[in-house]
């Protein structure tokens, strides 16, 4: 690799890195503070952002590596449909599927943030923890936000 490329690739990684530091902290933010009965917040949009920035330097990251890194790419995908999926669920109430595509859509990428730090961080036996834990600590947490966002739902309606 040319030093123009090293160059490259560690620039768009520094990028890569500060959007998923920030990408942690707003998504918690956003997961903690959200309100009846908008479910929207500027936390939640800068989440939305980040996670859009960490997909797309992980895309570049791809491209610069070779295909050494391809796995990144779905995984990238995957995770910015997720968070656009949280951010514009809220918008299309009818019938409460929002609710599950909401908590769903927000907490899955956070779950795809978590997982990738504790893999890049962890090593050995430890790893194979890193890919399983957060899904599983995190469907957990998404389905009782659901039931907690379906109660708040269900009482604002019977308010009105």
């Amino acid at each position: 690799m040319s030093a123009a490329a090293i160059e490259l690739r560690d620039g768009v990684l520094a990028v890569h890195v500060a959007a998923g530091s920030v990408g942690l902290v707003l998504g918690a933010l956003a997961l903690t503070r959200e309100r009846p009965p908008a479910y929207r917040s500027r936390a939640g949009r800068g989440y939305l952002w980040a996670v859009l920035a960490i997909g797309l330097t992980a895309i570049a990251l791809v491209a610069i590596e070779g295909w050494a890194l391809w796995w990144l790419a779905p995984l990238a995908a995957l995770s910015c449909a997720l968070a656009l999926t949280g951010y514009l669920a809220p918008a299309r109430r009818g019938d409460g599927a929002w609710i599950r595509a909401y908590a769903h859509g927000q907490g899955g990428a956070y779950i795809a943030l978590v997982t990738a730090l504790l893999v890049v961080s962890l090593g050995g036996p430890a790893m194979a923890v890193a890919w399983i834990a957060p899904t599983l600590i995190g469907l957990l947490l998404i389905e009782r936000r659901v039931r907690r966002i379906t109660r708040e739902t269900i009482t604002a309606r019977s308010e009105t």
